[in-house]
């Protein structure tokens, strides 16, 4: 499903509206290689969490390219190890995606210069947003990147658990 009015966090840039999201000590938490297993594997953790939320209908589909996207994002641009956290609240899924690369995500339509033919790459965080409800990013104390994601699930696609 196609969100039409996502919003994108950006350290030092104040937007109203714009809070960066704390990570619950319960989110479930994955540890990935960084190799090109990391993509699949955290497909198939996604399933199993959603699975267990009672996550059902087009949300699944969603919610698995968004956390391909972004962990594969984190792969390619970043450096290992790379963690894939998610949580459920409120009517909700989030997730975040943490790797210790030195770089900042790129939205291709976000106004920050974007130098990747578009053809071939440069598309992921792009899609992630307009299939999110919200996604933000910030640099991690110590170095690297967290881009993190929320997703409001309509009523008939969970059921409380």
């Amino acid at each position: 499903m196609l969100r039409t009015s996502p919003w994108l966090y950006r350290p030092g840039i104040e937007e109203a509206g714009c809070v960066q999201m704390n990570v619950p000590d319960d989110a479930r938490l994955l540890t990935l290689p960084g190799d090109r297993r990391a993509a699949r594997e955290a497909r198939e953790f996604a399933s199993k969490v959603l699975s267990d939320w009672a996550v059902q209908g087009e949300a699944v589909g969603d919610l698995l390219l968004i956390v391909s996207e972004l962990v594969a994002n984190a792969v390619v641009h970043g450096a290992p190890p790379v963690h894939l956290r998610l949580w459920i609240a409120d009517g909700m899924v989030h997730g975040a995606v943490d790797d210790h690369g030195p770089g900042r995500p790129q939205f291709a339509n976000s106004g920050v210069p974007h130098t990747l033919d578009l053809r071939e790459h440069g598309r992921g965080l792009t899609l992630v947003s307009a299939i999110a409800s919200s996604v933000w990013w910030d640099l991690l104390i110590g170095g690297g990147v967290r881009v993190g994601f929320s997703y409001v699930l309509a009523a008939e696609e969970h059921s409380d658990h």
